[in-house]
């Protein structure tokens, strides 16, 4: 998910002293650079705070969810039967189906007989009775109707999103965080993939965008027709989406790297915003070319890769369907999109905690697209988000430690998130983190991971344990402050001793930490010693310690000494 900014960040971070770059002249600035721009036009009052409802894990796998469903965009009406198809993996006496209660519920069934159901709140419990013995698949199928608000979240509205636009209505969802049962009946369980079917009725007129491969269109005797769309690679239920309204649709096409392979990118958006997708659009492409060298093959390769206009401020990664805000066609937020197919779709995290795994990594990956294509520095790109400020926008943790309420500090977990990785790679070297990435992707396929799978996959390319770098960046608050001081002294003839003082002077301490390094962000750090003739000499060392001097010798005094000048570290500089 991608938010879009009410301003752009100073360019110049008054507290680090250091310039950093602009766009090229050629390239517009991207909308995607710091603040909100979250409300979407004219999609009525939500229907009120939804926080997570503890996932109470259940004694079954869901395998396939098929929803057979009419959408009426004139009236924001949805009605309908979801069929879920799952696996007893225990006895089972109760199936608790997620199904907020502004739905009307019309009729349930177990392996296709009426069963008994208790209605509480936004929760359906089907008693099996007999009950299901473990290793037995059943069916369990729901018929529904309402018209359904979004719900509030932190800065989302996720669910079902009415709205116009040149006078036409729309129907779309967006399910992230815990939007989902607002208009389909599922289990609201990020760890429980599947493969889904969806049969959308629409009236004549609209198309519908959704996941996976359109198999085929049925033109209805009533004048309506009928897409049936199939998704066969495993699916999260809040990537799950549909969206509805008078599309126009245009095509480019992306050749798989071995070249043995033609994938369709398939393009739905606005009458009205044709031109300007047809101009903007082309990047995806481009962008497709940039990451899957380096995190492997584009995950769903054998369906296709889109994005559908729907009526939000920002866009969101629904799998092989981005859906995206008609303010968010910038290069980065395509860029952004995209690679949450490898990181959110391909490996979404356990649980809503590991947020960061999603978001953190999609928007590095706007800093990896940066370098890549634009021949941009991954650092000055990164740059942009910060303030420079041990206690600014970044200084929460990075790992969301209310998962109720999983995008309530949202800079933390998008800005902070994509430093931790920038620091990452300079730790490890570039060999070693990003053969960790494509590494990540490949052994957490199609399946879910959290933040100490990752670092278990980063630690084996690294060599040892990267546990002391995850503690102080993505389970510890803010950021250090670090104060620096040198002395010139000197030595045997034509030579001069320097010696280089940091200390920290933070106050948090280090999550999980013995007490002699609670305070202490223990990192690689570079120190640049420049000299009269224009000439400089960069030297890294280790600090880990509060208080920490470095000696070094050279032949002429420096005339002055830069501290991480290649900006690797997210830092504060106290003035001195």
């Amino acid at each position: 998910m991608k938010k879009l900014p009410l301003v752009i960040l100073s360019l110049l971070l008054p507290t680090l002293g250091q310039f950093v770059q602009s766009l090229p002249a050629n390239q517009a600035i991207d909308p995607s650079f710091a603040g909100y721009l979250c409300k979407p036009p004219n999609l009525g009052s939500p229907t009120g705070l939804v926080r997570a409802r503890s996932i109470v894990p259940q004694n079954f796998d869901v395998l396939h969810y098929k929803l057979q469903i009419a959408l009426v965009p004139t009236q924001g009406l949805i009605s309908g039967t979801v069929t879920m198809r799952a696996r007893a993996v225990g006895d089972l006496t109760t199936i608790r189906v997620d199904m907020h209660r502004q739905l009307s519920l019309d009729g349930v069934s177990l392996n296709g007989t009426a069963v008994q159901v208790d209605r509480a709140g936004d929760f359906l419990t089907l008693v099996a009775n007999p009950p299901l013995p473990a290793g037995e698949e059943f069916v369990a199928s729901v018929t529904y109707h309402g018209v359904p608000r979004p719900v509030a979240s932190s800065f989302i509205r996720s669910g079902m999103l009415t709205s116009t636009h040149g006078g036409a209505p729309i129907m779309a969802t967006l399910s992230e965080p815990f939007g989902a049962p607002t208009w389909w009946p599922c289990i609201d369980n990020p760890m429980d993939k599947m493969t889904t079917e969806l049969e959308v009725k629409v009236p004549a007129g609209n198309l519908v965008a959704s996941n996976g491969l359109l198999v085929h269109v049925v033109a209805n005797n009533d004048g309506s027709r009928t897409f049936f769309y199939e998704e066969k690679y495993p699916i999260a239920n809040y990537l799950v989406s549909v969206a509805v309204t008078n599309y126009v649709e245009f095509r480019d096409a992306y050749t798989s790297l071995d070249g043995s392979k033609t994938m369709p990118l398939v393009y739905m958006v606005y009458p009205e915003d044709l031109s300007v997708a047809q101009s903007r659009f082309g990047v995806t492409r481009n962008a497709l070319e940039v990451f899957a060298p380096i995190y492997g093959e584009y995950p769903f390769i054998d369906e296709k890769y889109g994005m559908a206009e729907f009526p939000w401020g920002g866009a969101m990664e629904h799998q092989t369907m981005t859906s995206i805000g008609a303010g968010a066609f910038g290069q980065f937020t395509i860029a952004h999109e995209l690679s949450h197919h490898w990181f959110g779709d391909l490996v979404t995290m356990k649980t809503w905690n590991d947020i960061w795994l999603n978001e953190g990594f999609a928007t590095y990956s706007e800093a990896v697209f940066a370098e890549r294509f634009l021949r941009m520095s991954e650092t000055d790109y990164l740059s942009r988000y910060d303030d420079g400020r041990a206690d600014g926008r970044m200084a929460g943790t990075v790992y969301a430690e209310d998962g109720d309420n999983p995008f309530g500090d949202s800079s933390a977990i998008y800005y902070k998130g994509a430093w931790v990785l920038h620091m990452l790679r300079r730790v490890m070297g570039d060999e070693a983190f990003f053969a960790s990435l494509k590494d990540y992707a490949r052994r957490f396929t199609f399946s879910n991971a959290s933040t100490a799978d990752f670092a278990g996959v980063c630690a084996a390319h690294f060599g040892s344990s990267l546990d002391w770098f995850f503690d102080q960046w993505v389970y510890t608050p803010r950021r250090p402050i670090y104060s620096i001081g040198s002395a010139t002294n000197e030595g045997d003839p034509g030579q001069y001793n320097v010696r280089v003082k940091i200390d920290q002077i933070q106050a948090q301490l280090i999550a999980g930490r013995p007490a002699d390094l609670q305070s202490v962000y223990v990192m690689p750090v570079e120190l640049t010693f420049h000299f009269d003739q224009g000439t400089d000499q960069t030297v890294r060392v280790w600090n880990n310690k509060r208080s920490q001097s470095f000696d070094f010798t050279f032949p002429q005094p420096p005339s002055r000494i830069g501290f991480d000048e290649g900006r690797w570290i997210l830092k504060e500089l106290a003035k001195n």
